[in-house]
């Protein structure tokens, strides 16, 4: 496929674009249809922790192709970038993704990051599509080395990655109601991932794939969008203040930490489910959704 560094410079390069191409559309729909799905406070907060999010990771990018070398020499065989394996390549990503993303919602030591991605009340291209965590981009390389032990060049899994991340913009949108059948049947739409982001209790931790919709039917996490979905998380950060925002979920897990008697409790609090508590009293999603009883917690800021 060429000098895989070249394209992988020049697809980083074309998304820019693309992003950009998306948001002045959709700002233009805005403006037009006089519609409410931005607010300036929030869009600016998102692009500022974006802005921070993408600083770090252009500064992690040389431990990730490390650690992505590394490992691809104990892969038992080694596999030439044609279109073929890459597109293997970018099934295995998008595999990877679906379980990197389900740890970052199952995990509280997962969503104490991305819950900024989350914490938005509002849905679309310019903010919402932006808002991250500077964590989130400590964690992503990790999940990804198995990629390179099944032999694919290291470049190749990096671009498959930044192919794949492109993807996952465009259906951040509220202007897309519903795409074809039958490509809502196999790839990530604007329809599920607006259920991904709502905070509906038949909605909450559901349809985690990037590009394929069809991890989340192969694992039991697929949900259709059937009722009007209200974004945002049921531990609001009400505060538009990027430091607040990027910290109000780890100053909630540092008390939750402090709070937990014995190692066991302390390690249940990092690694289980969120809601979870060690008295028995929190309550998870699967716990509610058994349940059929939406609670919320108290805001985080």
């Amino acid at each position: 496929m060429g000098n895989l560094e070249a394209e992988l410079e020049g697809f980083a390069a074309g998304a820019l674009w693309f992003y950009g191409a998306l948001v002045l559309f959709e700002a233009l729909l805005e403006l037009r249809g006089n519609t409410h799905f931005y607010r300036l406070k929030d869009t600016l907060c998102s692009i500022a922790t974006g802005l921070a999010y993408t600083g770090v990771q252009v500064l992690m990018r040389g431990v990730f192709f490390g650690a992505m070398f590394f490992a691809s020499q104990f892969a038992p065989w080694q596999l030439d970038t044609t279109p073929l394996t890459f597109v293997l390549c970018y099934l295995a990503v998008d595999f990877a993704f679906y379980w990197h993303h389900r740890v970052l919602h199952e995990v509280r030591l997962g969503w104490a990051a991305h819950i900024v991605h989350h914490s938005s009340t509002q849905y679309n291209l310019g903010a919402t599509a932006l808002r991250q965590s500077v964590v989130e981009a400590l964690y992503e390389p990790w999940f990804y080395l198995p990629v390179a032990l099944l032999g694919f060049e290291p470049l190749a899994v990096m671009l498959a990655l930044q192919v794949n991340i492109t993807y996952m913009f465009w259906p951040h949108t509220q202007h897309i109601k519903r795409m074809p059948r039958w490509f809502e049947a196999v790839f990530v739409t604007p329809a599920h991932h607006r259920v991904h982001h709502a905070s509906n209790l038949s909605y909450l931790d559901k349809n985690y794939g990037g590009t394929l919709i069809i991890w989340d039917k192969l694992f039991g996490t697929f949900a259709e969008e059937r009722e009007a979905p209200d974004f945002g998380v049921l531990t609001p950060i009400r505060s538009a203040n990027p430091w607040i925002v990027t910290t109000a979920s780890w100053r909630a897990l540092g008390r939750d930490l402090a709070a937990a008697q014995g190692l066991r409790a302390r390690w249940g609090v990092l690694l289980c489910p969120p809601g979870w508590a060690p008295n028995g009293e929190g309550l998870t999603t699967r716990q509610m959704q058994a349940a059929g009883v939406l609670k919320a917690g108290p805001p985080l800021a």
